[in-house]
């Protein structure tokens, strides 16, 4: 799947922006979206992101394993991906 070589965020504690620049395409993500990418940004292994998000949002693990998957899918969908060549955060 082709990704954006532009792809620009911004993260505060209720949420975030991800800004496609080549295509012109702005998404907007609540909390845990915002953690999730920031978190897949880092490039850490999925079991450090699954404890982290159960910690952060008190859920549990499993749950936290999902949410990961869909949110994946839809970046993935989007062409979205954090850490993707020549992106950047602002």
């Amino acid at each position: 799947m082709p990704r954006s070589t532009r792809i620009r965020s911004t993260h505060s504690g209720s949420g975030g922006i991800v800004m496609d620049v080549d295509r012109g395409r702005m998404f907007s993500l609540n909390a845990s979206g915002s953690a999730m990418f920031e978190l897949l940004g880092k490039g850490l292994a999925e079991e450090t992101i699954i404890g982290e998000l159960a910690a952060r949002f008190e859920i549990p693990a499993s749950l936290a394993q999902q949410d990961l998957d869909e949110f994946r899918k839809t970046l993935h969908r989007h062409a979205l991906v954090p850490g993707a060549a020549g992106g950047t955060r602002e």
